[in-house]
């Protein structure tokens, strides 16, 4: 019986030494390590409807450290502002943009640090209160949640542009849209999409966000004295292509390109064919 025994526990000794060998086998990584982990940035392209080229901006998902509001602290020098004009009687694109720039307004970037949209904002749902607004889908305008939201990031890329901040990402939509230029849109979409400056002005600057009676108005304040130059940001429209430039002192310092479609069109029915009488609509914004 015992020579028995002795032999199982050889066998059952060999067999757990060759699976600790086989390189296919199913092995649990040690977090424990002591090894230096590898960072790596992930980076995907992304192109706008029968664009053959890509975005001179790429998509990131580098997460940076956390921002934080602050409204005690004086940041006396304006660099520049911004303003867009929303329907304030849509009440859920108004819900959604004020719900956004709570997040944003008195929002302190310190010198050298970057700005995610995505991050600050955070993910657009029903328990952070956003509600469903008319956003672009494909080559329509559908009812999504957090519709308005590009609005405020466009109006920021606007403000941040004038002041001679470094854009990191930004992509335009992929229909036109009206509540700035066309070229001088800043489209975001969680997890997809996001609208990044960095802070290389040397000081501390502060974003001064608000929306009321259908202005959206965003401003950018440093904390020490800035001499941005004489900023100028011109659009023009090559072909079917929108070309965005900054120039500072009369020296071009960024570019970014657009394209869009237009949105798809519903086929109206021939009233030869029916008899129903016409009802009366209100349009909708």
């Amino acid at each position: 019986m015992k020579k028995a025994l002795s032999v199982f526990c050889a066998v059952l000794l060999i067999s757990v030494m060759l699976v600790g060998c086989n390189p296919n086998a199913d092995v649990t990584a040690d977090t424990s390590s002591t090894a230096k982990p590898t960072t790596t940035t992930t980076t995907t392209a992304r192109t706008t409807e029968d664009l053959s080229t890509t975005f001179r901006e790429a998509q990131t998902n580098t997460i940076y450290p956390v921002l934080v509001q602050n409204k005690d602290d004086s940041f006396d020098y304006k660099l520049a502002t911004y303003k867009t004009y929303y329907d304030s009687s849509n009440s859920t694109r108004t819900t959604n943009i004020k719900n956004a720039v709570k997040k944003l307004n008195n929002l302190v970037i310190p010198s050298g640090s970057v700005f995610s949209f995505n991050q600050v904002v955070g993910k657009r749902t029903v328990l952070a209160g956003y509600e469903e607004a008319k956003v672009v889908q494909g080559d329509e305008f559908v009812d999504g949640l957090g519709g308005g939201i590009c609005q405020v990031s466009s109006t920021i890329f606007q403000a941040v542009l004038r002041s001679n901040l470094e854009i990191k990402v930004r992509a335009c939509h992929s229909l036109e849209i009206s509540y700035v230029p066309l070229g001088g849109d800043a489209t975001v979409q969680w997890n997809s999409q996001d609208f990044q400056f960095k802070n290389n002005l040397g000081s501390d600057i502060r974003l001064k966000v608000s929306a009321e009676s259908g202005t959206l108005t965003c401003s950018v304040y440093a904390k020490e004295k800035q001499n941005i130059g004489n900023v100028k940001v011109d659009i023009k429209k090559n072909g079917k292509e929108y070309v965005l430039t900054r120039t500072v002192d009369g020296k071009q310092n960024y570019t970014t390109y657009s394209k869009y479609s237009k949105p798809k069109t519903t086929t109206k029915a021939d009233p030869k064919k029916t008899t129903t009488k016409p009802v009366k609509t209100t349009k909708k914004s």
